[in-house]
């Protein structure tokens, strides 16, 4: 009985020491692979640009109608990191970082990079992936299981370890050498859908160039172990043959334009005041340096200095909706309340399909002390501009509407869906629940019955198996 005690105290240890090295192995290829993984939107940086989303989806079009893909605009995404990256997605969502908008030097590097990152979803890459991991799980399971027999055989606890780090580490190969296959799959991809659609490959092999470049500045000294895509060296190669064998095409000039505007937004925007004025001297007169002039003197609250910029840009571009939602967007900042509104509505007006312009205008408009007449009249706008539910702000602002209009049930409702969009989901059930104690349309409270049974199932305790 003794012999069965110490036996079983040892297994149990050493299920606990590969628990502990499982959980650790885990972490260090969620950080190899981390590029590739599933991601967790939520610790990302997000921001929203309407022109930045138009120019994005106007690249992604022609690529997706080549590769017989839907193209949603709500799932576009800008992320604020100015790293050299871009990334796919559950259910087709693409990722693009604002350092590869900022850093590329044409449209042409932009398509090559959505292109490649296209070939990853109609490769299945994500699912591949999560199904790979899967075998990893199953692998460090058998490596449990042989660890054991190896210990009772020998009866030494580093035979065991020694079981468990050989089947890992060929277990984290095969993962490596598996990426380096999709990353490979992906290029050739993008080269057919990119030629296909007459469009030049040389800015893909370009970007790889700044992405070497960049590799070299940080001190990142690529290798063959341990690494998920292949060396770049390698895959600009391989860009060169292709290059070399196929028609070549110019870069659209009016993608190029609308692409060095959106890139003097989203610079002077995140990088520090004296940078701004650095790339862009307050000597430089072109439309694009006016842009960020605009936007340094709006991060400096000078109005005054904002309405030097902007009036003239507007005056140049009438029908730029861009100019003025930048022009409203300062004059909100400054509080000048009454002519944000009137700016906002000439932005929706030149561009009524915009989701954001709606939530802009509808913000501005509830700022102003609207009269009840006003706010009921925003409510079908704010209903259109998140028909996907995919706008946070709409919620908050519909329930804002409703408490102001004494419905107060419907205002629970909204602001539950709000709290439920922004990740509390907890406080999303207690309002929630305190809508249905409230009478509610029909098609609200159907909705609010549908959203509480969603809460409840996601907020429930799990049953753990021990």
């Amino acid at each position: 009985m003794k012999k069965e005690l110490k036996l079983l105290s040892f297994f149990s240890s050493l299920l606990l020491t590969f628990n502990l090295m499982w959980n650790t192995m885990k972490k260090f290829i969620l950080i190899l692979l981390f590029s590739l993984f599933s991601f967790n939107a939520q610790s990302l940086s997000i921001i929203s640009d309407e022109e930045t989303e138009t120019f994005l989806e106007d690249v992604l079009t022609p690529i997706f109608k080549e590769a017989n893909l839907p193209l949603s605009r709500e799932k576009i995404h800008i992320v604020k990191d100015n790293s050299l990256n871009a990334f796919v997605g559950n259910q087709n969502h693409m990722f693009v970082h604002t350092g590869t908008l900022i850093n590329a030097s044409t449209s042409n590097e932009i398509e090559g990079v959505l292109a490649h990152e296209t070939g990853h979803i109609l490769g299945g890459h994500l699912l591949r992936l999560k199904i790979k991991l899967q075998d990893i799980e199953k692998a460090s399971l058998a490596s449990l299981i042989a660890a054991a027999g190896a210990a009772a055989v020998s009866g030494r606890g580093d035979a065991a370890i020694a079981v468990v780090l050989g089947t890992q580490s060929s277990a984290i190969n095969s993962m490596t050498n598996y990426q380096i296959t999709e990353e490979r799959a992906a290029d050739e991809t993008a080269v057919s859908l990119l030629s296909n659609q007459k469009k030049s490959i040389q800015g893909l092999k370009d970007f790889m160039e700044k992405i070497k470049s960049a590799n070299r500045l940080e001190g990142i000294k690529e290798n063959t172990y341990f690494r998920t895509h292949p060396l770049t060296q390698e895959r600009i190669t391989f860009f060169n043959e292709k290059i070399s064998n196929l028609p070549s095409f110019s870069s659209s000039e009016e993608l190029d334009d609308r692409l060095k505007r959106i890139q003097a937004k989203l610079y002077a925007y995140i990088f520090p005041l004296n940078k701004v004025l650095r790339k862009y001297p307050l000597t430089d007169i072109s439309i694009e340096a006016r842009i960020a002039h605009t936007i340094y003197y709006m991060r400096q609250k000078n109005i005054n200095r904002v309405s030097q910029y902007i009036d003239p840009l507007i005056t140049e571009e009438p029908l730029n909706p861009y100019f003025w939602e930048l022009k409203a967007q300062a004059l909100l900042e400054s509080n000048n309340i009454k002519d944000a509104v009137i700016a906002y509505k000439q932005a929706l007006d030149l561009k009524p399909s915009s989701d954001l312009f709606k939530i802009n205008y509808a913000q501005a408009k509830l700022a102003s002390s609207p009269s009840k007449k006003a706010q009921q009249e925003l409510i079908p706008l704010l209903e259109q501009a998140n028909r996907n539910n995919n706008t946070p702000e709409a919620f908050h602002f519909l329930g804002q509407i409703y408490s102001n209009l004494g419905e107060h049930g419907i205002s629970n409702y909204y602001l539950a869906e709000y709290n439920h969009a922004t990740g509390n989901d907890s406080y999303a059930l207690k309002m929630v629940s305190k809508a249905l104690h409230k009478p509610l349309r029909t098609d609200i409270q159907l909705r609010a019955l549908d959203l509480k049974e969603r809460l409840k199932e996601k907020t429930s305790p799990k049953k753990t198996l021990l």
